[in-house]
Parts: C-alpha cells; sequence; structure tokens
C-alpha cells in the first residue's frame, strides 16, 4: 500500500515526496530505515524485542493464550499475526533488498578472539549492527537500487483507511452508550480481517462480550501493532495519559529490550558461510532450535525514559511568550496558566 501513488484507495492524508534532484523534496525515510550496511544512514528506525512479542498469532489471540497456534521465543517468527511479517525484519527473514529474489537478512553474531568480544558476521560495519536484533520493513522498497536512496519519492501516508475505521472504534467505545460496542468491535474485525487474520468464529481473535475498559484496551493495542512505527504510538499514549502506566508495563524493570542473536561455538555447529548456505538443507526453524542462542538486552539500562506527567502539556516556547505579553506559561513549566480550567 505504501508504494502506490495514483488512486492508493488506502491513502486519505499524504505528504507527497519526489525524486528530483534540484529543488525537489526526498524521503529520507526509506535510507534511513533499511539496515546501515545498505545505507550509510540506516538502521534508524529498529524494533524492539518487546514489540516483537506483542504481535497476535494468526489466529489473532495473544501469543501465549492461542489453543491453535503455541509461541516460543526460540521460534518467535512462526504463526504470527500478518503485519509481522509485513513490518518486522528479523534474523533469517526473506527479504529482497536491492530487488535481489530470495535476499536473506542475517543480523546475528559470532564470538571470536578473547573475551566476550561479538563480530557481526553480514553487516561488513560492525557498528552498523542492528541494537536490537531487528529491523523495520515497512514502507521500505526493496525494489530501489543504492542509487535511487538518496532521492527517495516515496510518498508518506499520514492517514490511511485503517485509522479511519479505527478512530471510529476508539470513539464508539468512548461514547458508551447502548450499540456503540458493537461499533467498536466492527472496526476491529474490519481492521484485522483486511490484515488477513483468521476469522476463527467471526471475531478474528478477539474476545466476545468485552467490557468497555477491556474493548478499549483491545483498540489501543490494534493501534500499536496496525501503525508501528508509522509516529501514532506516542499520541495515542499521550491522548489518554497511558505513558508512565505503559512504561512501567513493559516488563519487570520498566526497560525496553533488544535481542542479540548468537551463533554458538562447538562441536556440530556450521560456520556461518555454511549456515547461510542455501543449499545445506538446513531450513530456518532447524538453524533457530540447533544453532542459535538469544541474550535479551537491556535497551534503556543507561538512558531510561524519565517521562513526567507535567509532560502531558507542552509548555509555551519562550519565543512565543516573548512574542506576545499576554501568553502565560502553563501551570505545569512554572507560569499561573491552567489548561485544565
Amino acid at each position: 500500500m505504501w508504494f502506490s501513488e495514483v488512486n492508493n484507495p488506502e491513502a486519505v492524508l499524504v505528504t507527497g515526496f519526489n525524486t528530483a534532484t534540484t529543488n525537489g523534496k526526498a524521503n529520507t525515510y526509506d535510507p534511513q530505515t533499511r539496515p546501515k550496511y545498505l545505507s550509510t544512514s540506516g538502521g534508524s528506525n529498529q524494533p524492539s524485542w518487546d514489540l516483537v512479542r506483542a504481535y497476535p498469532m494468526l489466529d489473532g489471540k495473544k501469543s501465549g493464550t492461542s489453543t491453535k497456534y503455541t509461541y516460543n521465543d526460540q521460534l518467535f517468527y512462526k504463526n504470527r499475526d500478518p503485519r509481522f511479517n509485513m513490518t518486522i525484519a528479523y534474523n533469517g527473514c526473506t527479504w529482497p533488498l536491492l530487488n535481489v529474489s530470495g535476499y536473506r537478512l542475517w543480523t546475528y553474531y559470532t564470538v571470536s578472539g578473547t573475551g566476550n568480544k561479538d563480530t557481526i558476521t553480514t553487516e561488513t560495519n560492525k557498528s552498523a549492527a542492528s541494537s536490537t536484533g531487528f529491523y523495520l520493513r515497512k514502507a521500505v522498497n526493496p525494489a530501489l537500487s543504492l542509487s535511487d536512496l538518496l532521492y527517495c519519492g516515496t510518498d508518506w501516508m499520514e492517514i490511511r483507511y485503517a485509522e479511519v475505521l479505527l478512530n471510529l472504534a476508539e470513539s464508539a467505545c468512548g461514547i458508551n452508550r447502548t450499540g456503540q460496542g458493537q461499533e467498536a468491535y466492527e472496526g476491529l474485525i474490519a481492521v484485522r480481517k483486511r490484515a488477513g487474520i483468521e476469522a476463527g468464529d467471526g471475531l478474528y481473535g478477539l474476545t466476545a462480550n468485552m467490557s468497555r475498559a477491556d474493548l478499549f484496551t483491545a483498540i489501543l493495542d490494534e493501534r500499536r501493532i496496525e501503525f508501528a512505527f508509522e509516529g501514532k504510538r506516542f499520541w495515542d499514549l499521550r491522548r489518554w495519559r497511558l505513558i508512565e502506566k505503559t512504561l512501567n508495563e513493559i516488563n519487570t524493570t520498566g526497560h525496553r529490550t533488544g535481542l542479540r542473536i548468537l551463533l554458538k561455538s562447538g562441536t556440530g555447529i556450521p560456520d556461518a558461510t555454511t549456515l547461510e548456505s542455501t543449499r545445506n538443507g538446513l531450513n530456518l526453524d532447524d538453524i533457530y532450535t540447533n544453532y542459535l542462542k538469544f541474550e535479551v538486552r537491556d535497551m534503556d539500562k543507561d538512558f531510561k525514559i524519565n517521562w513526567k506527567p507535567e509532560y502531558y502539556f507542552f509548555g509555551i516556547p519562550t519565543s512565543a511568550l516573548n512574542n506576545n505579553p499576554n501568553l502565560i506559561q502553563n501551570n505545569t513549566w512554572g507560569g499561573t496558566f491552567d489548561p485544565l480550567l
């Protein structure tokens, strides 16, 4: 849906870009997002391990609750919501970057030398490795060549049809009157159906007869998955004053995590060349089960997100206050104006 720029039925409000080399408006998202070893500015958008685990299974049920599809962290990529493979680029996935059919992305490390020195196998610049173990593939055009990246003209959808459906669902849930709950369900179902989740009992993995609070949570969870890395999540949480709660619920530490994937060493463990050969008879499940191990890494150990309640109302910029002496700074930023009155 991202690469169709004429009569795109998904596009509601779009920021347009072009490929003009002189006075043009290039979209920097693509070169900044693809792996850094394929773009000098790449690797800027890296999904966390927490987001990877948040995707439901193919039947729409949360991982660990589905009775049809079992989940385990070792084979995290199996039987997931179809949006998982359209969004998350993971170790060993097929991603035809640079228009190379059958190209596989490898993000694992090998341990070599002395001590705990890790060297990346396929990313030639060691500092270019993904810090989370994952890359983002959403809205990255695999058909572009390296020479096309600087002047990428891919338009960006600020609002697309799925957001219309989920905005309606959230509004219906918020009204909380007879019949509105059903309208909220209908919006959720429409989004999940078009994403390719299995219908099951007709609810596409949703729980029947949810309370208003549970339905509201389901809508925000759906927005997290559907609009991952589209610039919606912060505003969703800010709108409902849920940022502190969400940070505290990420995991027991309140920190986001990444995944470092390591190639085991020892007797019977193939080297990198053998492991990645398409002729070795190994499928991805074999590789993950027998030859790789995981290290969950704390992404916020040194730089924890320090959100404060006063941030929900932004402070008025000093330049605006200086420009208009009648303006009064918000009371959460040292002024006397109460934005809630």
